[in-house]
């Protein structure tokens, strides 16, 4: 159960992250965005740590997160 609810948590963050691709959620400066990427990975972070209370998990998850922000400013 708790895997399942970091796996949604991470579904919605890439939902979100997708629809800001689209212009839906963020404004349109990149450093806007970044911030907006990184705090939705953040609250993810919390999210599973207060859920499953495994930190190593959680922060794997975040580093994959944060990664994933690097590399949709690179584009």
């Amino acid at each position: 159960m708790t895997r399942r609810r970091c796996l949604s948590v991470a579904v919605a963050t890439a939902a979100v992250i997708a629809l800001a691709g689209l212009g839906g959620l963020l404004a349109p400066s990149e450093a806007a965005a970044q911030g907006s990427c990184r705090s939705v990975c953040w609250e993810a972070y919390g999210s599973c740590y207060k859920s499953t209370n495994n930190r190593q998990r959680c922060q794997a998850h975040l580093q994959r997160c944060l990664n994933s922000c690097i590399r949709s400013k690179k584009r």
